[in-house]
């Protein structure tokens, strides 16, 4: 964990400014889409290790991003946003930097629908005693989007990660440090390990992983597992992980993303594209003894792998479209469609009359890939 210097800041290396602008790009898209459902009248934002607020580079947090996403939400022409309250919670367990951020929050010109408070203490045990208390009271939570960013590999407990993925509406965005967990794993004496990650997992699955297996293959694992888990949660079916990666190639932190709804999935991907034309880093979803790197435009690699998954027998189209969504970079399935199609490998059972060109959804009945 960096340290922190009361009179200054410590200096956010590009990844970290990435990842903040992937917070606010997503959460207007966010904030903008549910709050036009008459039904929600509250959306929260959970920020699980908050941070002093600021960098000596840069006056953007994760904090700072969120509130300007909502911001700009609300004050878009024909929003009409006003009347939805906008609440965030932002964690911290060190106090002065609780201090500072509430400093730099304040600073701020907020709308009066926006509400935000800062708590002293461990994401675990403010968010969730936050759980713990709406469960007493037989209450739900709100749709919320949880970003939980913590320093190094503890601090997550999987708990209360899939408490907050029990409730409609909501998501989590959270770095899981996949290379120190593998360190957790393979130490020697791991015994004194194994409280930290029973909670990361939420139970004694990660002892099934070669705690001898090389590194890079042991990170891969633990990506693996911890996609497994989650997906195992009831309706959350929409997982995928991006490997923030320097251009040099070493992977900083996984960003794992996960959600019950398709939607969701698909504007984080589109805005983990924007964000990925700056340059400064890039972009790999790892499967076990292999790294891919994403490349949003090229679809032929990534038909094979759809093909040898989902060929050979009729689906409908959600099926092709979720696999596009967890497998593959891409937000929709319908580029490797084309390139299959063009290749004589797709058939098509229409609603009516067949497309012209393409693959509207609306129109399809099912769809067949030839192996």
């Amino acid at each position: 964990m960096p340290s922190f210097n009361p009179s200054g800041f410590w200096e956010a290396k590009p990844h970290t400014l990435a990842k903040i602008e992937i917070v606010r790009r997503y959460l207007y898209l966010w904030f903008s889409i549910l709050g036009t459902n008459q039904k929600n009248k509250r959306l929260v934002y959970i920020d699980g290790f908050a941070g002093p607020g600021r960098y000596s580079n840069s006056e953007q947090s994760s904090p700072v991003a969120a509130l300007q996403a909502a911001k700009a939400a609300i004050e878009r022409p024909g929003a009409k946003l006003n009347d939805v309250e906008f609440s965030f919670l932002f964690v911290e367990k060190r106090k002065d930097f609780v201090e500072n951020l509430r400093s730099v929050v304040s600073a701020g010109v907020w709308p009066a629908n926006i509400k935000w408070d800062t708590e002293t203490g461990s994401f675990e045990e403010k968010v969730g005693g936050v759980l713990e208390e709406l469960r007493r009271q037989g209450q739900r939570l709100a749709p919320t989007f949880a970003f939980i960013d913590p320093f190094g590999a503890t601090g997550l407990p999987f708990r209360v990660v899939a408490e907050i993925l029990s409730y409609p509406g909501c998501e989590v965005l959270l770095n899981l440090d996949s290379d120190g967990i593998s360190r957790l794993i393979s130490a020697q004496e791991f015994e004194k390990n194994q409280k930290n990650l029973d909670s990361l997992f939420g139970d004694q699955s990660w002892q099934q992983l070669d705690p001898s297996m090389p590194m890079a293959r042991l990170a891969a694992a633990v990506l693996s597992l911890y996609k497994q888990k989650l997906r195992a949660l009831r309706d959350v079916r929409y997982v995928f992980p991006f490997a923030m990666n320097t251009r040099q190639g070493q992977i900083n932190y996984h960003l794992v993303f996960a959600s019950q709804h398709p939607l969701g999935l698909e504007k984080m991907k589109e805005a983990m594209k924007a964000v990925d034309k700056t340059g400064s880093y890039s972009f790999s979803d790892d499967s076990v003894g292999q790294e891919f790197l994403f490349d949003f435009d090229a679809p032929a690699e990534w038909s094979a792998k759809m093909q040898a998954a989902l060929g050979g027998a009729w689906r409908p189209y959600a099926a092709y479209r979720d696999y596009a969504l967890n497998e593959t970079p891409f937000i929709n399935p319908k580029a490797m469609l084309e390139y299959l199609k063009q290749a004589g490998k797709v058939q098509v059972s229409w609603r009516g009359e067949p497309a012209k060109r393409g693959f509207p959804e609306e129109k399809i009945s099912s769809i067949l890939i030839l192996k």
